[in-house]
């Protein structure tokens, strides 16, 4: 299955079980959310991120603490916030596999230094709690695209 699945969209978590026992395997898109964990911003009215709740108004300013939280642990661990972000996804288990979108080579040499961080279980928890779904502000779409995605849906 492909689904969205970052430090600050963990719905997968609830799914993860059962995708587990059936011995089904992850893509994981939209790890660094879109830029939100990297402090990326919208380029004008033209790129979609503008119109997303995460990237607007009081949303925005609100997810920045987040992000300068996560920039913080990657300094002191000489890592980017992506490569933080990535490697906590990838520490979720050998089932998932992120999808990482790089525009330019720096972008992929940043991403793929992912693969040598080992992160330690207290590393792991910190990164964990300086980006929570309850401290991201704003869903990942607006109310009306919310409501189409099968993966937001209770069972």
């Amino acid at each position: 299955v492909q689904l969205e699945y970052s430090l600050a969209s963990r719905g997968l978590d609830a799914h993860l079980p059962a995708l587990r026992a059936l011995g089904v395997g992850v893509t994981a898109y939209g790890v660094l959310s879109r830029g939100l964990l990297t402090g990326s911003k919208p380029n004008g009215p033209t790129d979609y991120r503008a119109y997303l709740p995460r990237f607007s108004g009081e949303n925005a300013a609100t997810n920045q603490k987040a992000q300068r939280s996560l920039a913080e642990l990657a300094a002191a661990r000489k890592a980017s916030p992506a490569q933080l972000a990535i490697a906590w996804v990838l520490s979720r288990g050998t089932d998932l596999v992120p999808v990482i979108g790089a525009r330019t080579r720096v972008q992929l040499a940043e991403a793929l230094g992912a693969l040598s961080l080992e992160l330690s279980p207290a590393e792991l928890l910190a990164i964990e709690q300086a980006v929570t779904p309850e401290t991201v502000a704003g869903t990942r779409y607006d109310a009306a695209q919310m409501k189409m995605l099968d993966s937001e849906r209770r069972v």
